[in-house]
């Protein structure tokens, strides 16, 4: 509904704006629009010069504000008033003009009343937003069970909220549960830890706020945040939840060794993958899986596929740690025993780099910084590896009961048979080529994988590269091109299971952040808090389906006839379908 517009004009003559300008025009100009007060202050971001704006609200009934200042970015803290009740229009005198612009020049100050005419026709027409507010589910959905997952449920109901979890396996716990030990998480990181997986799990179990599916699946999740509607398939029924949001926490997979054949993986018995090696050392004793002699000496393979444009072009970030860990499981399963780390270049971050002291300081680890030039197995089941050390500039051979690869880490977004250095871009999918009147053209289908998504776009979502989810890692991690649906964990970034479970718990704050400000008609990324909606004038709607091709977030499906269908939860803001 359109409000009675009452215009209040302010001009700060502060930051250089009074010596530059001649701030009598500029009120003449602002005067032109009648006005209901159209006053100037020496510090308007002061205290004194807002209560003077506070004053004008409150006594001469000011609900249209125009400030001509500083910049928008700056002191928006303080020319805060209600955006639900009054129209603000900040005017950026200061950076646009009088800062970057010869004083006390005519078209300095022509440029000034400009920007002030601007503003106040912008201020005219523009009204309050009124938001669009519901009563919304705030449950969250955690699809995974492993050590993100459940963290990220936990923290769900710590906070108050109820959580739902589904896990595709007959138990919880994921990798960790299969971990024979786990990195150190206390000072000062020397000693390897039990799992406290099974303890988690218990928890999770008891807690009331939270409803477990294992050995279950996602058929379909539609809607929107608050009202997801989500059909999940357990023991052969079907059963639709809603939820509020989403949190992705499908976690990894190794990548495949048998592409590894140079390295002896499928040739020899004694090669094994950093896995398989976890399996070994939790059954006791470590022992050749050849023969079950005891093991004496090991050799770790780093970036075994990793780093390689053939294989994984990117590095796993926690093989390092893991070898380290697993030459510590070496040492003491037999303290006569000795291991041996072949490494392009150790990566062990932040207080990890004790744990690498630790192991430097153990004289029954070797590290050497080298290539692989090649295996041979000896008739009494050892290999023989050969090993170009680049520190020493000498080649030399070591002969291994057991050699173990850095196997990396692939995300579970990635299906079986797919491989991450080879994926079609921004949806994970096949190519078709299709025959139409302007010849043969080429359509991505993308592949359902987890989520099964009823969006125009696609049953998933899009990956930034090798299968990770799309977001930016730094600014804003969890996010996804999905608004309520947060990814964390390995599936989202390779990552070690303690920085997993921190990236869970910061998924589901996002989660409940999400629901939080949609119930109240907010946005939540990256405009948070804007309760502007875009409105769409359907009567005049041609079917060209332009706004719902090119909305990147899925605000807008459409019915069989193209018609798009508005789902406004989904909406960030941006502004594509306004140019579309």
């Amino acid at each position: 509904m359109d409000m009675e517009k009452k215009l209040g004009v302010y001009i700060c003559t502060d930051c250089g704006i009074g010596d530059s300008l001649d701030i009598e025009k500029l009120q003449n100009t602002a005067n032109e629009y009648n006005p209901a007060v159209c006053r100037t202050h020496p510090f308007l971001c002061s205290q004194e010069g807002v209560q003077v704006i506070k004053d004008d609200i409150r006594n001469e009934g000011i609900n249209t504000i125009v400030v001509g200042a500083c910049s928008q970015r700056v002191n928006y803290d303080i020319f805060d008033f209600d955006p639900l009740k009054y129209v603000t229009e900040r005017v950026n005198l200061r950076e646009h003009v009088v800062w970057v612009h010869t004083p006390n020049d005519e078209s300095t100050q022509l440029m000034a009343e400009d920007y002030v005419r601007m503003g106040i026709t912008r201020a005219n027409k523009s009204e309050p937003p009124e938001p669009k507010t519901a009563d919304l589910e705030k449950t969250t959905l955690v699809v995974g069970g492993g050590i993100a997952g459940i963290t990220a449920a936990l923290e769900t109901v710590k906070a108050g909220y109820k959580a739902v979890i589904v896990e595709k396996e007959s138990e919880l716990g994921g990798w960790v549960r299969k971990m024979h030990k786990t990195l150190p998480s206390v000072p000062p990181y020397a000693e390897l830890e039990k799992p406290d997986i099974d303890a988690k799990i218990r928890e999770l179990e008891s807690n009331p706020g939270i409803r477990v599916f294992k050995g279950a699946s996602i058929e379909s999740i539609e809607g929107e945040p608050g009202m997801f509607d989500v059909t999940v398939n357990s023991n052969g029924s079907s059963e639709t939840l809603r939820v509020g949001a989403v949190v992705f926490t499908i976690g990894w997979k190794p990548y495949d060794a048998g592409k590894l054949e140079d390295l002896g993986y499928g040739k020899y018995r004694n090669v094994v993958t950093n896995v398989e090696m976890e399996e070994l050392a939790k059954n006791g004793k470590i022992k050749r899986p050849s023969d079950g002699k005891d093991v004496k000496s090991v050799v770790f393979v780093q970036c075994a596929g990793q780093r390689d444009e053939s294989h994984l072009p990117y590095c796993s970030s926690v093989c390092c740690l893991t070898s380290l860990k697993q030459a510590k499981y070496v040492r003491e399963s037999d303290p006569d025993a000795g291991a041996y780390i072949i490494y392009k270049d150790m990566r062990t971050p932040g207080l990890y780099e004790n744990f690498y002291k630790t192991a430097q300081d153990d004289e029954g680890i070797f590290l050497a910084k080298g290539e692989i030039m090649g295996m041979e197995e000896a008739g009494d089941g050892s290999i023989h590896v050969k090993v170009d050390n680049k520190l020493l500039g000498s080649v030399t051979t070591i002969k291994a009961d057991l050699v173990v690869l850095a196997t990396g880490m692939v995300t579970n977004m990635v299906p079986d048979g797919r491989e991450p250095n080879n994926l079609t871009e921004e949806f994970i999918g096949d190519i078709l080529k299709k025959e139409t009147q302007d010849g043969i053209t080429e359509e991505l289908k993308p592949v359902p994988i987890v989520l099964n998504l009823k969006y125009r776009q696609g049953p998933e979502m899009p990956h930034l590269k090798y299968g990770f989810p799309d977001s930016h890692f730094i600014c804003f991690p969890y996010e996804t091109r999905r608004t309520g649906i947060y990814a964390a964990g390995a599936a989202r970034l390779p990552m070690d299971a303690a920085s997993a479970a921190t990236d869970a718990a910061g998924a589901a704050l996002k989660a409940i952040q999400c629901v939080e400000l949609t119930s109240q008609g907010k946005s939540v990324h990256p405009r948070a808090g804007d309760q502007t909606f875009p409105e769409f004038r359907l009567e005049t709607c041609t079917q060209c389906r332009r706004c719902t091709v090119e909305c990147p977030f899925g605000t807008l499906d459409e019915d069989e006839k193209g018609t798009p269908r508005e789902h406004p939860y989904r909406c960030r803001r941006c502004g594509v379908c306004m140019g579309a």
